[in-house]
């Protein structure tokens, strides 16, 4: 899941983007399209011109407005005036439970068959309800990452670990040695929506230790949060990055340092860490111009898995729904579902289309590694806490686990209060 700290309210005129007709034109309706979404700053930008070409050929004004704190701002604008007609949504959970209230509108024949010409199956079954299309698949997100100084790697003698235990050991050496850096850059802050980024770490534990099937019923709700098998989970992480000497700057500035601002120990001439696991998209937070490859100081490697087998991958992603099904609406929706879409953005870099129609070669060489990665992975599964009913997954679950990492509460504590709150959801 990715979204920043919020700095008041939604995005305002004064920093909306608008792609189209030059200012007071209209479409055929009167109305301007306005686009809702995580996205701000340089990826606003690049969203936003995935919407030039259609707004210049149907000769109509997009409006987007980006949040850092999205989910309680959609709950609060769905059904008011300021309702959108287009939003970008990390979670599939959010989008069922859109499904369910009838928030929003399925999608026309046009823009279904955009997504048979250009997605594969598995990606469009977390868009499809009861067999019904109602959302567009637009950026996929390798989560399971780790970024690292290549050449304060080569420097020390460090090697890449190829297992879990081997990353411990790792983690133990560089917290010791002489070089007087942190293993790890980690950073959680994000307004209403602290704690992903440790949900995403507990996430890539879980299906390595205990495979893919134990993880999906622990999505689902069947496992609980009390299993020993979860809660070991957490004290790994815990352990591995958590713990004094294991991360730049300490608990303090992990609960309140930006999550889009955790990699910069990394870069700095004198790293103040050597590792950071962090989604494909973090080479977006970088400066303009950072590079990553075996050629650069920095790389990247997959989070090993448990006995050196090729790992599993936890994936993400953000899904395009409609809330109004006015013809122009329509229109975007069936341009955003088409190979057109996502490609400008797909060259720029810090970006992965869910759309198998774009072509590879259109990738910087970063992301082309990705896509590899992600081609031959045995074994992928979705972002736990976006799967879940967002009340818990979006909500509730991110809440506790700030205050665990914060040290607030015990693991007890913490696994009662989600337990709880999951068996009371499964009653309504």
């Amino acid at each position: 899941m990715r979204q920043f700290r919020n700095l008041g309210a939604a995005v305002t005129v004064a920093t909306l983007f608008a792609v189209g007709c030059a200012a007071g034109e209209e479409n055929a309706t009167g109305e301007a399209i306005v686009v809702f979404g995580p996205y701000r700053d340089a990826e606003a930008d690049r969203l936003v011109e995935s919407f030039e070409e259609y707004a210049e050929n149907a000769g109509v004004v997009i409006r987007y407005t980006g949040s850092n704190d999205f989910v309680t701002d959609l709950h609060r604008r769905i059904g008011s005036a300021d309702a959108p007609d287009i939003a970008l949504i990390p979670q599939p959970g959010l989008v069922a439970q859109l499904v369910d209230d009838g928030s929003i509108f399925q999608l026309d024949e046009a823009t279904a068959r955009q997504l048979v010409e250009n997605y594969e199956p598995d990606v469009l079954a977390v868009a499809e309800f009861d067999g019904v299309d109602y959302a567009v698949p637009f950026r996929r997100t390798m989560k399971s990452v780790v970024w690292f100084r290549r050449d304060v790697f080569e420097t020390e003698g460090w090697v890449l670990p190829t297992s879990l235990d081997e990353l411990e050991a790792l983690s133990a050496t560089i917290a010791t040695s002489e070089r007087g850096i942190a293993p790890w850059c980690f950073a959680m802050s994000a307004g209403d929506a602290t704690g992903w980024a440790a949900t995403d770490w507990v996430e890539d534990l879980v299906v390595r230790r205990q495979g893919p099937e134990f993880y999906d019923a622990w999505t689902a709700g069947t496992v609980e949060f009390a299993d020993p098998a979860i809660e070991e989970a957490f004290v790994e992480f815990r352990d591995l990055v958590l713990q004094p000497g294991r991360v730049a700057g300490g608990i303090v500035d992990v609960v309140s340092t930006r999550v889009e601002r955790a990699w910069e120990p990394l870069l700095k001439s004198d790293p103040g860490c050597a590792m950071y696991r962090q989604a494909d998209f973090a080479i977006g937070w970088m400066p303009n111009g950072t590079d990553a490859g075996p050629e650069e100081s920095l790389d990247w490697f997959v989070l090993p898995g448990v006995a050196g087998d090729a790992p599993p991958l936890v994936i993400g992603g953000d899904e395009i729904v409609q809330f109004d099904n006015r013809p122009e609406v329509n229109g975007l929706m069936a341009f955003l579902a088409s190979s057109r879409a996502g490609t400008p953005w797909a060259r720029s870099g810090g970006f992965l289309s869910a759309k198998s129609s774009i072509s590879e070669d259109e990738y910087p060489d970063v992301e082309k590694g990705f896509i590899t990665a992600l081609a031959t992975s045995p074994v992928q599964v979705f972002d736990a806490s976006d799967q879940m009913r967002p009340d818990i997954g979006s909500g509730l679950l991110w809440t506790e686990i700030t205050k665990w990492v914060g040290g607030s509460i015990s693991y007890g504590r913490f696994a009662e209060t989600i337990d709880a709150a999951q068996r009371q959801e499964a009653l309504t």
